[in-house]
């Protein structure tokens, strides 16, 4: 079932990059999308989760938005803002705002380096912070009691798999 989860975040994740990064070019606009897109078809099926045969239920009184908006913060936003922190500690930035603003090339669009020295030590907390998200992301997710990680408990959801119908 673990598999299963992971597979499909990762195919929901590279569905959000692979239509949001040519439209925004911005980390913190695509995890924002990826946030939106989590949290919009929570209630019915990501397209990840169809595809691996699984399903977010709620309680029997339904998912309110309290309860969507603590999963999705839990499973998106944190790791996706764990990434933009690691990106932006490495010093990778996104030139194609300030193309679009005027201030470089248009054609640019894939990330160059700053130089390490652009941030000094604000850079090193940056990458410490955004790993320590990413550590924290993993051991949350890892956490699967049955069909319920941590964020399942606390949002009062489960990951159940889909029946195949009988032939």
């Amino acid at each position: 079932m673990l598999v299963r989860r992971l597979i499909a975040r990762l195919l929901d994740w590279l569905l959000v990059l692979v239509v949001t990064w040519p439209l925004v070019h911005e980390p913190v606009l695509v995890v924002l999308c990826a946030a939106v897109y989590d949290a919009l078809l929570l209630r019915l099926n990501t397209l990840g989760k169809a595809l691996t045969g699984l399903r977010v239920v709620g309680p029997a009184s339904g998912l309110g938005l309290r309860r969507v908006l603590a999963r999705t913060l839990v499973t998106t936003a944190l790791p996706g803002a764990g990434v933009v922190l690691v990106l932006t500690g490495l010093g990778w930035r996104e030139p194609a705002l300030m193309a679009g603003l005027g201030w470089q090339q248009p054609w640019v669009v894939i990330g160059e380096h700053a130089g390490p020295g652009s941030a000094g030590w604000l850079s090193s907390l940056l990458l410490v912070g955004g790993f320590v998200l990413l550590v924290l992301s993993v051991v949350e997710a890892l956490d699967l009691r049955g069909t319920r990680t941590w964020h399942d408990r606390k949002a009062g959801t489960a990951v159940v798999r889909l029946k195949v119908a009988a032939r």
